[in-house]
């Protein structure tokens, strides 16, 4: 018996001197706090990923002091749905938050975001589901939001704070620091909206003008005319992705001058891809393809992955690395081992999945799609190809918008067939299946699927697809038959 209780005491003193001398395990036990930036329409549009003719140095230094990934996509290219499927780690037409709605303004009482509102629109997040604000709030976090809030119903997503800031690269420090102060030194996830570069892009650059690049210097997407009008709106876009950047830049300073930044993940990416036509409010890759890059503890420095990943991994990834229950009803996938250099890419991850459903509540917006993915080749299903689908007004009006783009597109019939014929069959009726190869043709303009030799690819999509949508609950072609939610 001696001997035994010798033994048992010898166990427990190597046990806990291991304890003592074991670096803590700065993978896991160092995030305290969340900012998660999300700019508004940028596409993978930073210089850290070769963008000609603009600078995002801010950007740039958090990729150079975290992760990079190449392959990261938004699930939906409109505003609404796609920070719903942000807030839930879940796909809109799961969450039931399938288009654009009207919500309160940042600005807006206090009533107005709780159940007494009288702003809220029929379609929306089901109740049942748990947010990721909701899940921060219970945990003790202090949370709050920036520049716009735009998801439904408003309960669904609290915040202790709101800030209208938008645009201001010294608005967002003061907003950041108001935050802090409010927090009064409990954990805190901070929601930094960023306006820029959603149209009307004008309003940035008459308000910042020196952020605007030399025309001549950018370079035009495959899927636009070269013209000189349309440089003239394209480098209003990219000059608002250099504000973007500043802002970004004002609230990773204000974090490292609160001291707060050595226990901070922050991660930076775009509610959807660039406002354009064949972009934004699109199924295509330049709707959804979008930049992202995570910095934090434990997060692997200098890093550049190709792993494909999804809006619908932000959730679980932020509840992994603070060690809250990630819910079941949760469609994406944690990336805290691949921000941590654990393993490469994501298991059973050979796709990644977007769709279109509408941007507004109209019917000639109605358009619904599905996208899908491999690393190289890009496969779309049109689910209603012969309806013609009205772009919404800030993708083709100048008036109010400042969208040169569209005119551009249209007086270049002549000297840019290609991309003229882009667009017009983007508005009179797709084909059912479109297959392009992103290696050879990035501005997706040379349609594969009618092609024999890439038959055992269209197979493969076709099967990916089919098993996705059984898997998700994605039932309905029609949008409009997606069930709202039930109170």
């Amino acid at each position: 018996m001696e001997k035994e209780l010798i033994t048992i005491a010898i166990c427990l003193f190597l046990i806990n001197g291991c304890k003592e001398i074991q670096p803590k395990d700065s993978k896991t036990n160092q995030i305290k706090n969340v900012v998660l930036i999300l700019t508004d329409d940028q596409g993978g549009h930073i210089s850290a990923m070769g963008t000609k003719g603009i600078s995002t140095p801010n950007i740039d230094a958090l990729a150079e002091d975290g992760i990079l990934f190449t392959n990261s996509f938004a699930v939906v290219p409109s505003c609404s749905p796609s920070r719903s499927s942000i807030m839930s780690g879940m796909y809109p037409h799961t969450n039931g938050h399938w288009r654009n709605t009207i919500t309160p303004t940042l600005t807006d009482p206090d009533v107005e975001f709780g159940r007494e509102s009288s702003i809220v629109d029929k379609v929306g997040i089901h109740e049942y589901i748990s947010t990721l604000p909701e899940i921060l709030q219970e945990e003790g976090y202090y949370t709050a939001i920036t520049q716009k809030f735009h998801m439904s119903p408003p309960w669904k997503f609290p915040y202790s704070s709101r800030n209208s800031v938008s645009n201001d690269p010294s608005g967002y420090k003061k907003a950041m620091k108001s935050f802090v102060k409010e927090a009064n030194g409990n954990p805190f996830f901070i929601q930094a909206n960023i306006s820029p570069p959603h149209r009307n892009l004008d309003h940035h650059m008459d308000k910042f003008p020196r952020f605007l690049p030399e025309i001549d210097s950018i370079e035009v997407p495959a899927y636009l005319p070269d013209t000189p009008k349309m440089r003239e709106d394209l480098v209003k876009y990219y000059g608002s992705v250099q504000l973007a950047d500043a802002c970004v830049g004002s609230i990773v300073e204000t974090l490292e001058e609160l001291e707060l930044l050595d226990d901070t993940l922050v991660i930076f990416t775009s509610d959807q891809g660039e406002p354009y036509h064949r972009a934004k409010a699109s199924p295509y890759y330049a709707g959804l393809h979008v930049p992202f890059v995570a910095k934090g503890p434990g997060v692997q420095k200098d890093e550049i992955s190709e792993a494909l990943i999804s809006h619908i991994d932000i959730m679980p990834t932020i509840l992994d690395f603070l060690n809250i229950q990630i819910p079941a009803t949760v469609q994406g996938k944690s990336l805290k081992k691949i921000f941590t250099g654990d393993m490469e890419k994501l298991p059973a991850r050979d796709f990644v999945f977007g769709e279109h459903n509408s941007h507004g509540p109209i019917r000639d917006e109605h358009y619904p799609s599905r996208a899908v993915f491999d690393g190289r080749y890009y496969y779309i299903k049109n689910l209603m190809a012969d309806k013609t689908y009205l772009l919404p007004a800030d993708l083709r009006e100048e008036q109010g918008w400042g969208n040169r783009s569209y005119d551009a597109t249209i007086e270049a019939k002549e000297s840019h067939p290609t991309q003229y014929k882009a667009l017009r069959t983007l508005e009179n009726g797709r084909p059912t299946e479109e297959l392009y190869d992103m290696a050879n043709d990035p501005g997706q303009l040379i349609n594969l699927a009618s092609k024999e030799q890439y038959s055992q690819k269209l197979k493969e999509f076709r099967n990916a697809l089919k098993n996705w949508r059984v898997e998700t609950g994605d039932n309905h072609n029609d949008p409009i038959e997606i069930p709202t939610r039930k109170l």
